[in-house]
C-alpha cells in the first residue's frame, strides 16, 4: 500500500467529513426545492446550482494550486 504524505492524509480527513456532509445537503436542498417548485424547474435548478458549485471550486482549488 503507497504511504500518503502528511499534506494528503490531511486532505483525506477533511475530505471524508466534507463528502458526507455535502450529500446530506444536497439532498435536503433537492427535497425542499421538489416542494415548492414544479418539477421540470426543480431538476433544471438543481443541476444549474450543481455546476456552479463545481466552477466555484475549480477556480478556488486552481487558484490555491497555481495551476
Amino acid at each position: 500500500m503507497a504511504q500518503l504524505d502528511i499534506v494528503d492524509e490531511k486532505t483525506l480527513k477533511k475530505n471524508s467529513l466534507l463528502i458526507p456532509a455535502a450529500v446530506i445537503l444536497g439532498t435536503l436542498l433537492a427535497i425542499v426545492a421538489y416542494t415548492y417548485l414544479p418539477p421540470t424547474t426543480a431538476l433544471i435548478s438543481i443541476f444549474a446550482g450543481t455546476i456552479i458549485v463545481a466552477l466555484i471550486t475549480y477556480i478556488v482549488l486552481k487558484k490555491k494550486y497555481g495551476q
